[in-house]
């Protein structure tokens, strides 16, 4: 098996799209904790000057991501079981996401990985793939109740 070997220098790109990567995840956050969470379990984006979801308002029911920031906003509350109970697939989606969002400064600064090169790392895959398998599942039970 080949040795890996670090990518050379970091571009302007790569150096402003980990300063994205990994300041987005923190602003997601503190908007989370800002908005207070919907008793409903869904519209607390709503609360961040965005419309109501456009396919709960047309067809009365859940999108695959309704409850998403509502879900978030609960965590960030500290409300762990509510957040479990408003979005199922929000606390996965959490918790996938703080795993990638902790791997950034290995990977900029033990690996040198250019930013592109992380879209090759081998657990991204199979994290989009489980995340998107929960989100459908829970929506397909959620409409079918």
């Amino acid at each position: 098996m080949a040795e890996e070997r670090p990518s050379p220098g970091f571009s302007v790109i790569d150096r402003l799209g980990y300063l994205l990567l990994f300041s987005a995840f923190p602003v997601i956050l503190f908007l989370a904790r800002l908005v207070s969470p919907s008793g409903e379990g869904l519209g607390t984006h709503t609360g961040l000057g965005l419309p109501p979801c456009g396919f709960y308002t047309m067809f009365h029911r859940p999108c695959p991501s309704c409850g998403m920031t509502t879900c978030f906003s609960l965590i960030m509350h500290g409300e762990f079981i509510e957040a479990i109970k408003a979005q199922p697939a929000g606390v996965f989606l959490f918790l996938t996401t703080l795993f990638v969002w902790g791997t950034l400064p290995y990977y900029y600064f033990a690996k040198k990985k250019k930013l592109f090169d992380l879209l090759e790392l081998p657990f991204l895959l199979p994290i989009l793939i489980a995340n998107i398998v929960v989100i459908m599942t829970v929506w397909i039970i959620r409409l079918a109740l």
